[in-house]
């Protein structure tokens, strides 16, 4: 989860999680390149994703891994394990607006864990140290140039 849910900072030996926002989600003052003309088609390629591996764009738009700290504004500090556990299994986020999007949606093999590996996953995240960041709203397709319609409710 670190792949997605954790800002990187580049060292000697490649990407490595940046210790001081595990698990703190795209971070919000990180401005996004441009997408190139032409990267994204049904011709080219399917998905692009940020330097620290934190934001994706393909046909559904961006999305942005989210913040998984116990910060009680911007993270999961205010979910119960029963909130954490239907988020998992459901594919919904937290308000029920929309499903998940790439490259979570589904993630089938979160969603088939057991309550006893997602509780550990929850007292995990519950353990970290709460990092503020608010992580921006996904992008729609027609926002950034690559038509269709915006995310939508299942």
């Amino acid at each position: 989860m670190h792949s997605c849910h954790s800002p990187k900072i580049f060292t000697e030996k490649g990407p490595q999680p940046d210790p001081n926002r595990l698990f703190a989600g795209h971070p919000a003052d990180t401005k996004l390149p441009g997408i190139p003309k032409g990267a994204l088609s049904p011709q080219s390629w399917g998905g692009l994703f940020s330097n620290d591996q934190t934001a994706w764009v393909g046909p559904w738009g961006v999305s942005f891994g989210s913040n998984l700290t116990p910060d009680k504004e911007t993270g999961i500090g205010n979910w119960s394990f029963d909130d954490f556990k239907e988020v998992l299994r459901s594919g919904m986020v937290h308000d029920n607006s929309r499903r998940f999007l790439p490259p979570m949606s589904p993630d089938m093999n979160v969603a088939a864990l057991s309550d006893a590996d997602l509780k550990l996953m929850f007292d995990y995240f519950m353990s970290l140290k709460p990092v503020s960041n608010r992580v921006p709203n996904p992008i729609p397709p027609d926002k950034i140039g690559l038509g269709g319609p915006p995310p939508g409710k299942p």
